[in-house]
């Protein structure tokens, strides 16, 4: 099983404990798509590659050679974003390999970009962001990070019309939450969906509060234990108590 060993190959790369990888599969097909209309047949190819929706049987196949390699893995319950940040958080991995910026909205603190079958990345660490070039993010909180990420869209919020990462962050900048953005935006006469300010702010709890697992003590947890929100139905983190699947 060749992309097996492959698979192993990048597990040992460097001197961390585990890497664990993420693909956006729905923005790596739209690029092959894109790329095929273009007659980039190389680009497509290799976008659609990274967009293969991987089957049980193969995690099947992949977790019996990881036990056999001696390898540690999770399995995430729901979303492999928050169960690698929580992983990550909690030291249980020393980075992410990912192409999913959204990681940087849930609070991953060391993330590695673009990394090439020979090692290389870009390796991105939350403590740094405020020495950041692109965007001056100096005086920025995490929260304030993450209503920017949900502004400018995110897997659980389309962005508004014209609302791109400059323009929410020069919002975010200037007023520093999202309430305080939405309303001067509506004095603006900028127009929203009626569910829409509910939507954030599930959007907000979804990143800070996702159910994942605790290899630890071996059961389901929030990311983050949610305080403001415990008479709430909070089945979108993850329905709970979830029986978890064993690959065996």
């Amino acid at each position: 099983m060749e992309y097996l060993d492959e698979v192993l190959r990048i597990f040992y790369v460097s001197n961390l404990q585990l890497l664990i990888f993420s693909i956006s599969r729905k923005e790596n097909l739209s690029r092959a798509v894109e790329h095929e209309a273009n007659g980039n047949r190389r680009a497509a190819y290799e976008c659609y590659q990274k967009a293969v929706d991987i089957s049980p049987s193969v995690a099947y196949d992949l977790i019996q050679v990881l036990k056999k390699e001696n390898v540690s893995y999770v399995v995430a319950p729901y979303e492999a974003d928050a169960q690698m940040t929580y992983l990550a958080l909690n030291n249980h991995v020393d980075a992410v390999i990912t192409e999913d910026s959204d990681l940087i909205a849930f609070g991953c603190p060391r993330i590695i970009y673009k990394m090439d079958k020979f090692g290389q990345g870009v390796e991105f660490k939350s403590a740094l962001l405020q020495y950041n070039k692109d965007l001056n993010l100096e005086g920025f909180t995490q929260m304030m990070l993450l209503e920017m990420c949900i502004f400018s869209g995110c897997d659980y919020l389309q962005s508004l019309p014209g609302m791109g990462l400059k323009k929410a962050h020069a919002l975010m900048k200037k007023f520093k939450n999202h309430q305080n953005v939405i309303k001067h935006l509506k004095y603006n006469n900028i127009e929203f969906t009626p569910l829409y300010e509910e939507s954030f702010r599930r959007a907000i709890l979804t990143f800070r509060h996702q159910r994942v697992y605790d290899p630890v003590g071996e059961e389901i947890v929030h990311l983050s234990e949610p305080v403001d929100s415990t008479d709430e139905d909070l089945d979108f983190l993850g329905p709970y108590p979830f029986s978890l699947i064993s690959y065996k």
